[in-house]
């Protein structure tokens, strides 16, 4: 299993916090600002010694030789568990009992850190005893008419609460350590995922995408790159499209300026000028076709390469139709032709004002343009619950699905040369449905031909 960096830097991450934590915990510990649980087993054990003595001393009215070695015995077996010192003192201080052979261990000198109550009665003190702290614990046993001390004194050894503290923490890290990789090869995964993308969109391929899971911030870096990748795809091929496209276009109007250039030529250097006007005007034509296709050509790779125009116009479609109708009615008349308008109630629609009545236009003028002069033409629009739909219907010869899926496809024009235009109207007007979320498709019948299209309430 091939182990990366990430593993590596997380691991040292991990292993500079534990060694901090581990340093904080021992000067806490060492300085006395925190206490370990075995503070707690000294207080467990005076109450056990306390019992101890209690059960030993039951039924006794006096410490008798044989009660004092009895005792004697029992504290030195206890305290040998501990490594600790027990001795039991009467009201005046004199020993009774003691685990150990000679005076007693304190000397008044010691300094003392901490002194506390506790839930017994008793008194815990931790002291500073030759150099070293010590854990003493005081408490009382009634016995007749007097009362018995027991003290419970002990080293703290540090370097045995350190032990444990510190292997509990090596193991904890060792632990995490291991946990690490998969974590580690969790991460690492969609990186290394996202940097093999990056190499294929660097070398010029920008079909890769990069799946994304869930919402952290991996996830964000993998939407942000999909998004690069695809306007970058958008970019590029629109500027393919647009060459391959200008190159085509361009070509049979530069071959007919050409040519009247030409004849001009050979009529001027023959001292004629008649019909040389004619041949004028068939370039300026030439040019103006090629002006207008130039611009419509930028206009539909603009659609490519720029981001989506914010969809934040509300417009009834009612409206935007009439308009629509209204503006291209010079034409209409030009061809004696009639738009019946046929309305449902649909709601207010949220585009870009601008672009979606760009469509209109091109989808009502395709049908103008491609429809017999006193022809009737039909727009209508209705909602089905999700999609206003939008269907503008004009007679025409049956198309077939091929020439349907046809019409869409920039400088198309299924071989009517006759009739003025550039076979970009229609896939302008698809772009700009597309962007709204929407769809656009034909359908031919029975000599009719309907565009229809859906777009999103």
């Amino acid at each position: 299993m091939k182990i990366g960096g990430l593993y590596f830097r997380m691991l040292l991450a991990f292993v500079v916090v534990q060694l901090i934590a581990i340093l904080t915990m021992f000067t806490l510990v060492h300085i006395g600002k925190i206490r370990p649980p075995f503070t707690q087993n000294a207080k467990e054990r005076t109450y056990a010694a306390k019992r101890l003595v209690e059960h030993e001393l039951a039924g006794a009215k006096a410490i008798s030789p044989d009660l004092k070695s009895t005792l004697n015995s029992m504290l030195q077996t206890f305290a040998s568990a501990f490594q600790g010192k027990i001795w039991v003192t009467n009201q005046y201080g004199d020993i009774v009992s003691s685990s150990f052979q000679g005076p007693v261990p304190l000397t008044g000198n010691e300094t003392i850190d901490v002194q506390e109550k506790t839930s017994d009665g008793d008194t815990l003190y931790l002291m500073e005893r030759n150099n070293h702290k010590n854990m003493y614990l005081v408490g009382a046993i009634p016995f007749h008419n007097d009362t018995l001390t027991i003290h419970v004194l002990h080293q703290w050894k540090m370097h045995r609460e350190k032990v444990w503290f510190m292997e509990g923490l090596l193991l904890m890290s060792f632990i995490a350590a291991l946990l690490l990789i998969p974590v580690s090869r969790k991460l690492a995964r969609p990186l290394n995922a996202l940097t093999d993308s990056a190499e294929q969109v660097a070398r010029g391929d920008f079909s890769p995408r990069v799946n994304v899971t869930g919402s952290g911030e991996i996830s964000v870096l993998a939407n942000a790159f999909n998004h690069m990748a695809e306007n970058l795809e958008r970019i590029v091929q629109g500027s393919q499209e647009l060459t391959a496209n200008l190159s085509h276009e361009l070509r049979s109007p530069l071959a007919r300026i050409r040519i009247s250039q030409q004849i001009i030529m050979e009529r001027l250097e023959s001292g004629r000028t008649d019909g040389t006007r004619k041949h004028v005007e068939k370039m300026e034509r030439e040019i103006d076709h090629m002006d207008g296709l130039i611009d419509k050509i930028l206009k539909l790779s603009k659609l490519d390469m720029q981001e989506t125009p914010p969809h934040d116009d509300v417009v009834t479609v009612k409206d935007l139709i009439a308009k629509t109708v209204n503006r291209h009615q010079p034409l209409i008349d030009d061809k004696s032709m009639h738009v019946v308008q046929s309305h449902a109630d649909v709601p207010p629609l949220h585009c870009n004002r601008d672009s979606l009545q760009i469509a209109l236009d091109n989808v009502l003028v395709n049908a103008i343009k491609y429809s017999a002069d006193k022809s009737t033409i039909t727009v209508s629009t209705e909602f089905d619950g999700e999609e206003t739909i939008i269907r503008v219907t004009n007679p025409y010869p049956p198309l077939s699905p091929e020439e349907r899926e046809a019409i869409f496809i920039p400088f198309k024009r299924l071989g009517y040369d006759e009739q003025d235009g550039n076979g970009l109207g229609l896939a302008f007007a698809k772009k700009i449905i597309t962007e709204h979320g929407g769809s656009m498709h034909a359908t031919s019948q029975n000599d009719t031909f309907c565009m229809t299209l859906r777009l999103k309430a």
